[in-house]
């Protein structure tokens, strides 16, 4: 009886081992180059690469554009994803209007229009009060992009968790940022300690921080990496090892 019990756990243990290998394989991660010189010319040839490719300030009826000030050394085939940040001006309320949103739609696009790439990524927080700008400058920006083109945005936490207005995003992905969550952090890990999950809008991908733990959420299959440093060999590394450690979905 022992004997055979032995040699059941060790099957199961075997099972086990190989349906986290297959799902740790499955996962697509993703580096985020923020904006500083980074060499991601380490990076395995798995990994993907979103590069930071542009900045938008809105302010009062009009707004400023810049492109990437740092160069990034990497494969060109693994920059699959440019980011464009977005930003209102806090000293000058927007006097938003359609005009003004297709205007700065057209100039997200050209900002993303990196070589190669197949995803844009919008990274922009706007208080409850500013989320119909938002809203309009993705509509905006889908109607302006090529159709070959997939449209992502980047999500406080919060949004994916009580919230429903991004429904109404015209995007195709949503990736909620699992970290820097300030003062509503404690909140909401307690929410996912007690059952509370994201929107299902929201469970495709997930941002984590080299720096920070992530919640107690299920493990998308898209895993955006973020590392407030420029990145080496071994922070990379040690951010695989743990992703790869956490529960499959």
């Amino acid at each position: 009886m022992k004997t055979r019990l032995t040699l059941t756990t060790l099957l199961i243990l075997t099972a086990l081992a190989i349906a986290g290998s297959s799902a740790a394989a499955d996962r697509q991660l993703v580096v985020w180059a923020w904006e500083r010189p980074e060499d991601l010319r380490f990076l395995p040839a798995d990994v993907e690469i979103a590069v930071q490719s542009g900045f938008v300030v809105l302010s009062k009826d009009h707004f400023s554009v810049r492109g990437r000030r740092f160069p990034l050394k990497a494969r060109a085939a693994q920059v699959r994803t440019a980011v464009v940040h977005v930003q209102i001006d806090g000293n000058e309320p927007p006097a938003w209007n359609p005009a003004l949103s297709a205007r700065m739609a057209a100039a997200v696009v050209r900002l993303g229009a990196v070589a190669g790439v197949d995803r844009l990524q919008i990274d922009f927080e706007v208080p409850a009060s500013k989320r119909s700008i938002l809203l309009d400058l993705l509509r905006d920006v889908r109607a302006a992009l090529p159709a070959k083109i997939r449209l992502s945005m980047t999500a406080l936490t919060s949004w994916c968790l009580g919230e429903t207005w991004m429904q109404a995003a015209p995007v195709d992905e949503v990736v909620p940022m699992l970290f820097r969550m300030g003062r509503d952090g404690r909140e909401i890990d307690a929410r996912f300690s007690g059952g509370k999950e994201l929107q299902p809008y929201c469970r495709s991908s997930i941002a984590v921080s080299t720096d920070a733990p992530a919640p107690p959420t299920p493990l998308a299959r898209h895993v955006y990496l973020f590392n407030p440093r420029s990145w080496t060999a071994m922070d990379f590394s040690h951010a695989r090892e743990r992703v790869n450690a956490w529960k499959a979905p």
